[in-house]
């Protein structure tokens, strides 16, 4: 409000002055003066003014003393400051000694003006209309002029003016400083006390005004003077002892006054009225300021930042100096149990405010809920900041460090447990952000981390995390006791815009459990960006050998995903039990290849049916277990009519061991395949073991089932590959021979060599399904080519 306050009490002092002149005029002039003599008593006061001064109508009545009753009253302002009444006010009223007077001496014991409208004007040059009160219109032109007065000094007329007591009531100021295209200031409701008055003394004045409404919210009481300096009133100087207080009054109001409202960043809201509370000391034209504000039952919120709702404590103290604009020197802000204290203040106006900061140490718990970022993740422990911090219409630019002690803190709601016992330093620094290597508890891990932010807008930032042993289920309840992640190393790379972030990291673990996969040797480098995460490449030891992966997923309600793998030497069996898969207990071996595939969903059950692929695989020492696919073939064929006399008695004896076997033997395996869900097919299956060579056609799925054609060709003993079907569900599937088939390839193997069979009769077919050992009996086994005339042309 620009020292409205103490310019007010100059302004009662030249309206004592105008009151007091015409009392003494009308009371030696009492019945002839006021009839007569008007004009030359309004000359002449308005000659000791420098101001021209009309009036309604002078009334004087004799008594104990005399009293002057004027109305009308108004009082011209300076041409150079405005063409509107510097003072208007209906009614004044004067009360001056009568025994003084004759002695010449206007001694005024109460002086009141009712309801007067005061007009206080400041140009570009900073000077105020009130300073030329008492000056001639040729001082006036001069300074106007800029050119020196030689009775630059000369005594002011308020130097005469004495006043037991003086009052205004119900009065209006007006303030217009015409060097700011701000809008002009008006103060309603003025009332305004003085005891004492003495243009040479202090005095002590007593104020209530309305600002910005119409309700009176604002006091003052003190001392202001005196107003002369040698007789002399440089308004400037003006001694000021003040106390102040605003009740009720809302932040936006105060933003339109220019010196007051520059000082307020751009991002505070306060919507509640609020009370202030201060003094002011020093001079009209440097006051020593000071006040504080209880906040407790206001919300206050800083952009989206920060939010404090009504009724959580929070009291703001400052004091500074105000001259041509306000200076902040120090300020002090309690917010629950944290104690800050602002000094080194700098900008306003047009530039960023900034200042010192210190704190104490404060729990992070009471104010988290506050903090918008932080609101979130349940935040407790010991903090303390220190440094500098600019605040601008975002998120403040800080150069300091901020300590955290025993901090802890949950990163999401579906977290099991967060981070505990977190302890280190963040620094700024000319907009960077480092923070030093700082450790903290994950679950039952013992970590730290340490990080550098370059910029947060755009987002420019690098971290590293160490981890001994990460238990996942400590922290996800979703995740099984068995997931442990140990060793782990992690460095890393953040971009973009804050809210959608690009990390990137490579992530290694020295060996640990994850959906129960035992692992070793994990290093990976992943990326995530707006929803899509990879891994490229993936590579980690696992089931006795190793995986190595490139694979995209975009995350999302039902997440898809694309992966290529490459295997090594991977145990089947550790692989499908890790998985559930029931066909766990009937496969062994070491499976090597390739593999690419894509699918979508949650959890494996909706995996699964998704799954779309292909691939190339290899199984070395493998074994299919439960199922003897080449003695079910074999004991089929002995039973087929037609074929059955290719497999004879000394056949079964010299391959006793294959036939007892209850497994199928694959020493290796190979075979491409196109996936469906859990189906697989393929057309080049090839399995080989000491005694056999296996090849096939058709599909096998996770669950066990299979429908399979193939050829069995045995190392020793039988010539002809076996053609045999194998469907159902391991183990109980069922293995025939195809007869037709065999049986052609029996007989065209006669026919190519007819001296084998058809020479050699019985001894001959021994010969071909394998002679028996010595001393054993040849069974009456009928010429196969009687079985297969049937088949031939």
């Amino acid at each position: 409000m620009r020292r409205i306050l103490l310019i007010s009490s100059i302004v009662v002092g030249a309206v004592a002055l105008i009151a007091v002149a015409l009392t003494a005029y009308a009371f030696f002039n009492l019945s002839s003066i006021v009839a007569h003599n008007e004009k030359r008593i309004l000359a002449r006061v308005s000659d000791a003014l420098g101001r021209p001064v009309k009036v309604g109508k002078i009334q004087a009545q004799m008594g104990w003393g005399v009293s002057v009753e004027v109305s009308g009253l108004a009082i011209a302002d300076d041409p150079a400051f405005s063409e509107k009444p510097f003072l208007a006010a209906n009614d004044v009223s004067v009360d001056v000694e009568f025994f003084p007077l004759l002695r010449g001496e206007a001694k005024v014991t109460r002086l009141e003006l009712i309801k007067p409208d005061i007009r206080i004007v400041m140009n570009a040059d900073g000077d105020l209309n009130v300073s030329t009160i008492g000056s001639s219109p040729e001082d006036a032109r001069r300074k106007a002029a800029h050119t020196p007065n030689p009775h630059a000094h000369k005594r002011s007329s308020l130097a005469d003016l004495s006043i037991k007591a003086l009052s205004v009531e119900d009065g209006r100021i007006y303030f217009n400083d015409l060097g700011e295209k701000a809008t002009p200031i008006h103060v309603r409701h003025l009332d305004f006390d003085v005891t004492n008055f003495n243009a040479a003394s202090a005095f002590d004045v007593e104020t209530k005004f309305a600002f910005p409404d119409d309700d009176q919210n604002v006091e003052a009481s003190g001392k202001v003077g005196p107003l002369l300096n040698q007789g002399v009133m440089d308004p400037s100087g003006i001694p000021v002892d003040l106390n102040l207080k605003i009740d009720s009054i809302l932040l936006e109001s105060v933003r339109p006054l220019t010196e007051v409202g520059s000082h307020i960043p751009a991002g505070l809201s306060i919507p509640d009225p609020i009370s202030v509370g201060g003094t002011a000391r020093g001079s009209v034209g440097k006051l020593a300021i000071a006040f504080g504000t209880d906040l407790t039952g206001a919300r206050v919120a800083y952009a989206t930042i920060f939010n404090k709702p009504a009724g959580t404590a929070m009291t703001v103290n400052a004091n500074g100096t105000w001259a041509d604009h306000l200076d902040l020197a120090s300020a002090s802000l309690k917010l629950s149990d944290l104690e800050l204290t602002a000094s080194r203040f700098a900008g306003g106006g047009t530039q960023p405010l900034s200042a010192q900061i210190d704190s104490n140490s404060f729990n992070l718990a009471n104010l988290s809920s506050m903090i918008t970022a932080a609101a979130a993740y349940g935040l407790a422990g010991m903090s303390e900041l220190h440094g500098t911090v600019k605040l601008g219409e975002n998120a403040p630019a800080i150069d300091g460090s901020v300590t955290l002690k025993q901090v802890a803190l949950k990163p999401g709601a579906s977290w099991q447990s967060g981070i505990t016992d977190l302890n280190g330093t963040i620094h700024f620094a000319n907009g960077v952000e480092t923070v030093e290597p700082t450790a903290f508890t994950f679950g039952s891990a013992h970590a730290n981390v340490q990080a550098r932010v370059e910029s947060l807008s755009p987002l420019n930032a690098s971290y590293a995390l160490k981890a001994d042993s990460v238990k996942l289920g400590q922290i996800f309840a979703s995740r099984p006791p068995s997931d442990v992640i140990n060793g782990l190393a992690v460095k890393g790379t953040a971009d973009g815009e804050l809210a959608s972030p690009r990390i990137s990291a490579t992530i290694q673990s020295t060996d640990g459990s994850l959906e129960n996969v035992s692992y070793n040797n994990l290093d990976l480098t992943a990326a995530y960006f707006n929803g899509r995460a990879s891994a490229r490449p993936l590579n980690v030891g696992m089931f006795e050998g190793s995986l190595t992966a490139d694979a995209d997923a975009v995350l999302g309600d039902v997440p898809t995903f694309n992966v290529t793998l490459s295997m090594r030497n991977l145990n089947m069996e550790q692989a499908l039990r890790s998985q559930n898969i029931d066909a766990a207990g009937r496969v062994r071996g070491f499976l090597t290849g390739n593999v690419a595939a894509s699918g979508s969903g949650t959890s494996w059950d909706r995996i699964r049916p998704t799954i779309r692929g292909s691939g190339r695989l290899a199984i070395a020492d493998g074994k299919l277990m439960g199922v003897n696919i080449v003695a079910d073939a074999l004991n089929a064929v002995a039973a087929a009519p037609g074929v059955s006399q290719i497999v004879n008695v000394a056949f079964m004896s010299s391959h006793h061991g294959l036939l007892v076997d209850p497994n199928t033997e694959l020493q290796s395996a190979s075979m491409s395949f196109q996936q469906v869900g859990p189906r697989f097919t393929t057309h080049d299956l090839f399995a080989q073991s000491p005694d056999y060579a296996i090849t096939g056609d058709g599909w096998f799925d996770m669950d066990k089932n299979m429908d399979m054609s193939g050829d069995i060709r045995l190392t020793l003993g039988l010539q002809v590959a076996i053609p045999v079907t194998v469907s159902g569900k391991l183990p109980g599937v069922h293995v025939l021979p195809d007869v037709p088939t065999l049986a052609e390839r029996v007989a065209m193997g006669a026919i190519n060599t007819p001296g084998n069979i058809i020479r050699g009769g019985v001894n001959a077919v021994g010969s071909v399904v394998g002679a028996p050992s010595a001393g054993s009996a040849i069974p009456s086994i009928p010429n196969p080519i009687n079985a297969l005339k049937k088949f031939l042309p």
